[in-house]
């Protein structure tokens, strides 16, 4: 029984781990240069509705289906401006809320250069629980510049 008991732990630690959304890759050289990865998990699936990676050179990544990069810098543009103004909206990070079973979890991570230092936010929410507006508009066109590539 305690093989067992070990085994099942084994299991739910390495699915952990594969769960856990990876980091936003660091910024590309240059001033006020920035990365963003939009993370999501459970709804009915488990599986979120996907994932979106973002660097203001125009390289973008998704999951679970695959999206054509460079990205023009023109369909940037709405991206670069909320990320302009969200440094300086709260950033959230909250656990999921044990009300709603079949929410989506949204993570977002953004790097973005300053000088020689890069700044790291983080938010975390579900969808019952709101986020700023302006983290709510950068998932929107996040996902929407992901849906656009798809299949290019």
């Amino acid at each position: 029984m305690t093989i067992r008991v070990a085994a099942v732990l084994v299991v739910l630690a390495v699915t952990s781990a594969m769960a856990q959304p990876s980091d936003a890759p660091e910024p590309p050289p240059g001033a006020n240069s920035w990365s963003l990865r939009i993370h999501t998990t459970g709804g009915f699936t488990g599986q979120g509705i996907g994932s979106v990676t973002i660097s203001s050179n125009g390289q973008m990544a998704c999951g679970p289906a695959p999206c054509a990069t460079p990205i023009a810098a023109t369909m940037l543009q709405p991206v670069s401006t909320v990320i302009a103004s969200v440094v300086n909206s709260p950033w959230i990070l909250r656990t999921p809320s044990g009300l709603c079973r079949d929410c989506v979890q949204t993570t977002i991570t953004l790097k973005r250069r300053d000088g020689d230092l890069v700044e790291v936010y983080r938010a975390s929410w579900d969808d019952s629980q709101p986020p700023s507006a302006e983290l709510r508009e950068l998932r929107r066109l996040a996902f929407e510049l992901r849906a656009a590539r798809a299949g290019r």
